[in-house]
């Protein structure tokens, strides 16, 4: 896996992606709050669940889910895609083409190694809507189809297998020819606040991100939150009368509550 050393600003990770991406520009993007979380699906992570475990699932939101698909006979890739987007647990895992949202989710959250990957595409399969995704014995790049909010989401789907009758998925950075695609940008976990400030004044915030109504209320919550330290990580309000006279009062309207497990698939 490809290093870069740690990133303390907004400007140092854009020259950073932007000698990455510079000899090949199909590449996703993905922010982790901590470098030891591997990259798994949902349905990888605590107790695995089985190829049947996860049919079945998704056989119950084919039945009893019809009213919420926007489409007539749903394939199994578009419902599990659907799914996944809701909050089932699934084999997907969310990447993204902007860069600058990897970095704010990466940043968003309390955890000690904040970290962006890079995943070069380029030799990764994709998978038809038409596909079955239980199949595949490798990861597959899935096809997004969804509203004009989703236009930068991408997601990946990933294979398992049994073992001694055991359900396992392979972490990506650990699958077999994956190694060499990934590049690891590592982030400065003092400096998250700061990156987050830089972001906002860049316009990437709750409302860019999510991009509707959810997203704007969350923003404006922010704006008229009275607590003067929610914004900050966990692991930095020990020091907050150092960033409170460094930041100055125009940035407490973008302050946040953060948790330790904070994902975005």
């Amino acid at each position: 896996m490809n290093h870069i050393n740690y990133i303390d600003s907004l400007s140092a990770f854009t020259v950073a992606v932007e000698n990455i991406t510079e000899t090949n520009k199909t590449m996703l993007f993905r922010g982790q709050p901590n470098i030891r979380c591997k990259l798994l699906p949902q349905a990888a992570r605590g107790h695995t669940k089985t190829v049947e475990t996860e049919a079945k699932m998704l056989a119950h939101i084919a039945e009893y889910g019809r009213d919420y698909i926007d489409v007539d006979n749903p394939s199994t890739c578009h419902l599990l895609m659907k799914a996944h987007n809701a909050g089932l647990e699934t084999r997907l895992l969310d990447w993204t083409i902007n860069p600058y949202e990897a970095l704010w989710y990466a940043c968003h959250s309390s955890g000690s190694q904040p970290l962006v990957y890079v995943l070069n595409t380029e030799s990764i399969p994709q998978l038809g809507m038409d596909d079955d995704p239980f199949a595949i014995t490798q990861t597959h790049i899935m096809p997004v189809y969804g509203k004009a909010a989703d236009k930068n989401k991408r997601l990946t789907v990933h294979a398992s297998t049994l073992i001694q009758g055991r359900p396992q998925f392979t972490a990506l950075e650990e699958e077999e020819g994956m190694h060499a695609a990934l590049t690891e940008l590592p982030i400065m976990p003092d400096l998250k606040v700061k990156i987050i400030q830089e972001l906002n004044e860049f316009g990437v915030n709750e409302h860019s991100i999510y991009n509707n109504l959810f997203g704007l209320c969350r923003h404006v919550n922010l704006m008229y939150d009275n607590n003067p330290y929610g914004w900050m990580p966990m692991d930095s309000r020990a020091t907050h009368d150092e960033v409170k006279s460094d930041t100055g009062e125009s940035l407490q309207q973008f302050k946040q509550k953060y948790v330790s497990d904070f994902d975005f698939d």
